[in-house]
């Protein structure tokens, strides 16, 4: 039976428990002829090939046709990836050339790699502020300030999520401020208000994520792409331009917002009874949850890896039993197998050499560098508004970072940040699909405004790469 499925990282949908034949015989289709013309090119007396290149052209193209159909979930595609790669390529004796027996082990590798455990640390890390609503507390407690009126308070919300969503899933931030502002939208009898209000919420986080490693998993496949390449980006260097630009989308989207949908300036009124009380379970989460991100931005000054950090809060939280078997259950699982798969088809295409083919087949010398930056941007864009963004930062940052010619961090960093630009549809991204349920919303008012936010972003990150080179080529 196929169950309900939602990833943190871009397209949110849903099999159906009990699918209709047609629904499921037009899956099977899609599958079928997905994985035949994979295999098609994999068969394909490619004179520039070799046998493990066509066979890795072959698992590439497998995995960007699911993953842009999504004929199955997103996270079962991963496991192919790693699965096929394995199988096919990791064989002694196979095309690879492999003599070892645990040679294969290259692409299993990332199930463990340190991007997985600095993302498993941060999951755990808002599990437990959700738990104990250190979320709810610090985002109620933080919001009353700024319902003096109603442009002021969405002004907060946007503040409030986008930082929050630096550190927890940008679903779990949707959730969280829904359940917060809920009563007040709800009792709204201007539309404009609660519509701003939620267009705050679902962008707001999608933007956010921007600004750490941990925000948002096409950040920690860049990052691990250019460690690849050797060049290692610190959680504070990320931030040092993540966060800039975070703050600077924040800023237009609460001014597109004030001024299409002019929420007024009338004061609000924010219900901020039945909050968590403080106790001692909530103080040493709040005090866990600051150590740890003190620590990812001081790595400079004590050299602590960011995912040895990530594991405080694993290791004090499950030994003081505030983390049990049953909140272990609500870690995005997929989320992880997601980026795992991601991080083994970016091994094959380099191990392969296929990724280098690529860039030789394409014209990249007729392009200037800010113009080849901007395709790979605005492809990023497009393919993220109808799939899973991690799915499309999969496909294109290992090509990115291989057509970089000296300057890798700029096109991983700008395949990343577009990723997280694409919310024009209420399935380009969770917090939209989250927004659009709550019934205030109609799917025009994403695409218009989430196409207008998606468009000022291209512009100041094309604006940014000048000001950033000098940053990140240091």
């Amino acid at each position: 039976m196929l169950e309900p499925f939602e990833s943190e990282t871009g397209r949110s949908g849903s099999y159906p428990q009990r699918p209709h034949k047609s629904h499921l015989g037009y899956r099977i289709i899609k599958v079928l002829s997905i994985v035949g013309a994979a295999f098609a090119l994999a068969l394909w007396p490619w004179p520039v090939l070799n046998e493990a290149q066509r066979i890795m052209l072959g698992i590439f193209a497998a995995a960007a046709g699911l993953w842009m159909t999504e004929a199955i979930p997103p996270f079962a595609t991963a496991i192919l990836v790693i699965v096929c790669s394995a199988y096919f390529l990791g064989a002694p004796g196979g095309p690879m050339g492999f003599s070892g027996a645990t040679d294969y082990l290259i692409f299993v590798q990332p199930v463990a790699d340190p991007v997985i455990v600095l993302f498993f640390g941060g999951f755990i890390l808002a599990i437990a502020a959700t738990k104990f609503g250190l979320d709810r507390l610090m985002a109620a407690l933080i919001l009353h300030p700024f319902c003096r009126s109603g442009s002021s308070l969405v002004l907060g919300v946007i503040l409030v999520t986008g930082f929050t969503s630096m550190f927890m899933s940008n679903t779990a931030t949707a959730l969280m401020m829904m359940a917060i502002l809920a009563p007040l939208i709800h009792g709204l009898s201007d539309s404009r208000l609660a519509k701003a209000l939620v267009l705050a919420v679902a962008f707001a986080a999608n933007v956010g994520g921007v600004g750490t490693i941990i925000g948002t998993p096409p950040n920690a496949l860049a990052v691990k792409a250019l460690l690849d390449a050797g060049i290692r980006v610190t959680f504070l260097q990320w931030m040092l331009f993540g966060v800039p630009f975070a703050l600077t989308m924040m800023l237009v989207l609460w001014l597109i917002l004030i001024n299409i949908l002019r929420p007024g300036n009338s004061a609000v009124f924010l219900e901020t009874t039945n909050l968590p009380k403080w106790n001692r379970n909530l103080m040493l989460v709040a005090a866990v949850f600051l150590v740890t991100v003190l620590l990812w931005v001081t790595e400079a000054f004590h050299g602590v890896r960011p995912e040895l950090v990530a594991m405080l809060p694993l290791a004090v939280f499950t030994s003081t039993g505030l983390i049990g078997t049953a909140d272990l259950k609500r870690v995005e699982w997929d989320v992880l197998i997601l980026v795992a798969g991601g991080l083994a088809l970016g091994v094959g295409l380099s191990e392969t050499g296929l990724s280098q083919i690529f860039v030789g087949a394409l014209p990249v010398g007729e392009l200037p560098t800010l113009g080849l930056v901007l395709a790979l941007g605005l492809v990023t864009v497009v393919l993220s508004n109808f799939m899973s963004n991690t799915s499309a930062a999969n496909i294109i940052v290992p090509i990115a970072v291989a057509l970089s010619s000296g300057s890798p961090m700029i096109f991983a960093v700008v395949v990343a940040i577009s990723a997280s630009l694409a919310m024009s549809l209420p399935i380009s991204t969770p917090p939209n699909a989250v927004v659009y349920g709550t019934g205030v919303l109609n799917s025009s008012d994403l695409m218009r405004i989430g196409s207008l936010i998606t468009l000022c972003g291209i512009v100041i990150l094309m604006l940014a790469i000048s000001l950033w080179q000098a940053i990140l080529t240091q």
